[in-house]
């Protein structure tokens, strides 16, 4: 072979790598509609038992509330990966599956587990609604307080009175993070009024550090969105559910909430994955868990994406913590608080559940077990026995919950007393 062929073909095999590179880091397609909830795993279930907004077929919305700097027309926003100092609010307006889909296919798409053909969620348009400046609470412009009053609209059509505020994770863009909350919206019968709070991301896994950075400055603009749903609208409580690093956006945000809002109605707060630093996230459980219900962190220790932010960051995250990084007085008061039952640790063991991965970071909506213990909790508030949980407690004597090895088989039975207490 010729020094020049071989040079050609070195110079191809670089052409591809860098191509396959830029694919991944810059391809984001939509989120897919994740497997039905074990509850929902009946293709008998009438969608009338489900929840009957889900007759509304394919077109499916929540509500958004962003500091991304948005460009283009009011109602068909585009919102950049640049920050904004100011929180822009509206709805997000999304379709499962393609045009033209049928109440038969979102139904078996409902119920059914066949993961093989999962449709894709696509966002329609961003409606923006209002504009609020940073600071600017003490008198609301009129199209804030119209924004709050479609929210209680929806929550008077609503079973559930709680508001449910969801937060992406890193290298996000607007349209996965829209599909993400939807997932909320849809398998809880859209029964619950959710809300994405998309902060920017830079949407290219490359740049991790920056979008560690922004979500640390995005922390108190979630604050005072919470602080606003909570003084602005008759939610019972404000649920918070954050993934991978807006677990940094939501445990930052909440500490800050507890200092500028401690009478805010706080409901359950669920972090999945949380791409948190360890110490931080303590600290901030300190200032914040007195406020909430409860407080559920669902960890793996073996999720590969965290490992991987522990080696960038130097520090271990609270989605695979370390306790030996705490202080002695930090490591005791959180080996009490899950004693005492005011913080809650999911951990998922993947070798006890069929088909996970074991270094997977995505369970939350890729495995129905796990989703369906999530919608246990924020539907119902039920505590981890109510739930179908077992205890355990680690070596170092923090109590954690996990599932049992036959936890479908027991889904049925809790279905039917659920079904039984629900409001009419």
């Amino acid at each position: 072979m010729s020094a020049r062929l071989v040079r050609r073909l070195a110079l191809l095999t670089v052409l591809i790598a860098g191509g396959v590179t830029a694919f991944f880091v810059l391809y984001h397609p939509p989120m897919r509609l994740m497997p039905p909830p074990l509850l929902f795993q009946d293709p008998d279930l009438p969608l009338a038992d489900l929840g009957p907004a889900l007759a509304d077929g394919a077109a499916i919305d929540v509500f958004y509330a962003s500091n991304r700097l948005p460009i283009g027309p009011q109602d068909n926003r585009i919102y950049t990966v640049a920050p904004d100092t100011r929180l822009h609010f509206g709805r997000a307006f999304m379709r499962i599956g393609d045009e033209g889909s049928t109440l038969d296919q979102i139904h078996a798409w409902t119920t059914q587990a066949d993961p093989s053909d999962r449709p894709f969620i696509h966002l329609s348009r961003m409606e923006q609604q209002a504009t609020l400046d940073s600071g600017a609470y003490d008198t609301l412009p009129p199209d804030v307080t119209a924004w709050l009053a479609a929210i209680d609209a929806q929550l008077t059509q609503s079973r559930h009175k709680d508001i449910l505020v969801y937060i992406h994770g890193a290298n996000t863009t607007v349209e996965r993070a829209a599909g993400q909350a939807s997932q909320l919206r849809h398998f809880t019968g859209r029964n619950a009024v959710v809300i994405v709070f998309v902060w920017p991301t830079a949407e290219n896994f490359l740049r991790y550090g920056r979008d560690v950075t922004s979500a640390y400055a995005s922390a108190p603009r979630l604050a005072d969105l919470i602080r606003l749903l909570s003084e602005g609208t008759s939610a019972q409580s404000i649920d918070v559910m954050t993934y991978s690093a807006g677990g940094t956006v939501g445990s930052t945000g909440l500490a800050h909430l507890a200092q500028i809002a401690p009478e805010a109605r706080l409901g359950e707060v669920y972090h999945a994955a949380p791409d948190a630093d360890f110490r931080r996230f303590v600290d901030d459980l300190t200032a914040y868990a007195p406020q909430a219900a409860r407080v559920t962190t669902a960890v793996n220790l073996g999720d590969s994406a965290l490992r991987l932010a522990e080696a960038v960051n130097r520090a271990s995250r609270a989605g695979r913590p370390d306790l030996q990084e705490l202080d002695p007085a930090s490591a005791t008061w959180l080996l009490d608080a899950s004693r005492e039952h005011g913080i809650d640790i999911l951990q998922i063991r993947p070798e006890n559940m069929p088909d996970m991965p074991a270094s997977s970071h995505t369970f939350w909506y890729e495995d129905p077990w796990v989703s369906n213990d999530l919608l246990l909790l924020l539907l119902f508030g039920l505590p981890p026995e109510a739930r179908a949980l077992v205890s355990g407690t680690t070596a170092s004597g923090a109590e954690y919950s996990t599932f049992p090895p036959d936890y479908p088989v027991l889904m049925p039975a809790l279905r039917d007393s659920l079904l039984e207490r629900r409001t009419p």
